[in-house]
């Protein structure tokens, strides 16, 4: 039976997964003083130990095993795409609160599953979303709320980066590409802020990365949309961008302002009416660890994080239409069938 937890207990984490991102998240979570690290399970058991001898708690290679022994408030799972299976289902009906890396799944059926257990079990979710928690996201969004942005008419974003992962990464059938698994975060923002798409438009090519058969995501992608409030979007992304650089930029035209991030945490509001105006706003933050912490204060006083794991569904669909477009040269929309 779910219940509060009293804010003089501190949670039990364990997670799925001890690779690249889990220790990422690690990191954040060793300093925030309502969790415990008790736990952590992969495959790999020797990543496992690495994890428990640099964080505390026991090592497990069976992740199953791991839930069934440890008494543990929060379950971070920290694999990838293609290994996602029954986690969350498992962790919703033991009661524990579940974080989950973006995307939750490659395909729809799956996702609906996690959305399902979710709800049916009332244990708190957080995808790991965390540009939501920069800065810019974060006032463009209070902006629009508030009223003072007005309406918003037109988003552009961009993920360019020069990059190139040689295992499970380059291989669609593992990673679903750069769209779904990586430029995942753009399609997101555009979500966040406008809302709803009805239909999406993309083309998607691989022009540069060709020096190796097994690579079989797209290089280069771009994709139109119209959201449901009638306000349009465009997103470009590509694993050929400046090198040593990684862009991930956004604009937004409103009824007031025209707005301009070109960083996490960095935002540029442009007047569109005289007298002309421009102000530059920044504040320095760790989104990995607000996301944290918002998933923490959710539990303890039973309240909805920022992106449940609906949120974390409804992204998937967006992209996966995008990439259904980009596949068949076909509008796609959404929901998708």
């Amino acid at each position: 039976m779910l219940g509060l937890v009293s804010a003089l207990e501190r949670l039990k984490v364990g997670f799925i997964g001890c690779g690249g991102i889990a220790s990422a998240h690690a990191e954040r979570l060793k300093g925030v003083k309502e969790v415990h690290m008790v736990a952590f399970a992969d495959a790999a058991e020797d990543r496992a130990k690495l994890f428990s001898s640099e964080y505390g708690g026991r090592p497990y290679k069976d992740w199953r095993e791991m839930l069934d022994k440890e008494n543990l408030n929060i379950v971070y799972i920290c694999l990838p795409p293609f290994a996602h299976t029954d986690e969350v289902m498992v962790a919703a009906e033991k009661g524990i609160h579940v974080f989950i890396e973006k995307p939750i799944a490659l395909d729809m059926d799956l996702a609906k599953q996690m959305v399902r257990a979710v709800e049916k079990s009332g244990v708190k979710s957080q995808v790991g979303y965390n540009c939501r928690f920069g800065y810019a996201v974060e006032e463009t969004k209070r902006l629009i709320q508030n009223g003072e942005a007005g309406d918003a008419g037109l988003f552009l974003g961009l993920y360019w980066c020069h990059f190139m992962r040689w295992d499970w990464w380059k291989d669609r059938s593992k990673s679903g590409g750069q769209v779904v698994e990586q430029s995942t975060h753009v399609y997101d923002i555009a979500r966040y802020l406008c809302g709803e798409v009805d239909v999406v438009y993309g083309q998607m090519n691989r022009k540069f990365w060709n020096d190796s058969p097994d690579i079989t995501i797209e290089d280069l992608s771009s994709a139109t949309f119209k959201f449901k409030s009638g306000a349009l979007g465009a997103i470009t992304a590509t694993l050929w961008g400046a090198y040593g650089q990684w862009w991930l930029r956004w604009h937004l035209v409103t009824k007031n302002y025209t707005i301009e991030s070109r960083d996490t945490n960095t935002l540029t509001l442009y007047s569109t009416s005289p007298p002309q105006k421009t102000v530059t706003v920044y504040e320095e933050r760790d989104a990995y660890l607000l996301e944290a912490k918002d998933l923490v204060k959710a539990i303890l006083e039973d309240k909805s994080t920022r992106t449940p794991i609906e949120e974390g569904a409804k992204t998937l669909e967006f992209t996966l239409a995008a990439v259904k477009s980009m596949e068949t040269g076909k509008p796609a929309v959404l929901p998708l069938g």
